[in-house]
């Protein structure tokens, strides 16, 4: 969303809200088709799809699948493997560790502040992608 073809919030809004419309739509009908109670909390399982061998189709299309078409779907799965984890660390989760992510996402302002001084360095780059992984892992 920094640059290219979703680099405004007016052109990432359709597969932002398609994604969001695709983990609610399918928990909501799992909540409705399932009345047992002790399975009720398996809620997140068929809000986390997986899209990633739809992209592996598209891949081996090639040149014959629009590039916008690819740029949706890519937008698509990572919105929708990002509100996958949010709800499975929020939900099925019962220590988060709030001072690990709260660093992690100082770590994380800390690359948004290196885009904007332009810093293009990879290897601090990366060394401070590993341990906002290790912080959010933990």
């Amino acid at each position: 969303m920094i640059a290219g073809e979703l680099s405004s919030f007016k052109q990432a809004a359709l597969p932002i809200s398609a994604a969001i419309g695709g983990m609610i739509i399918p928990a909501v009908l799992f909540l409705i088709v399932n009345k047992n109670p002790n399975a009720m909390a398996g809620w997140g399982i068929p809000m986390a799809t997986d899209i990633a061998f739809s992209l592996g189709v598209l891949s081996l299309l090639g040149k014959r699948v629009p590039l916008a078409l690819k740029i949706f779907l890519l937008a698509f799965a990572l919105v929708d493997v990002l509100g996958a984890v949010i709800v499975i660390a929020i939900f099925y989760n019962h220590d988060i560790q709030w001072s690990y992510l709260i660093i992690g996402l100082g770590l994380t302002m800390l690359l948004i502040v290196f885009n904007k001084l332009k810093i293009k360095s990879i290897p601090p780059i990366m060394i401070l992608g590993w341990v906002i992984w290790y912080l959010f892992l933990k």
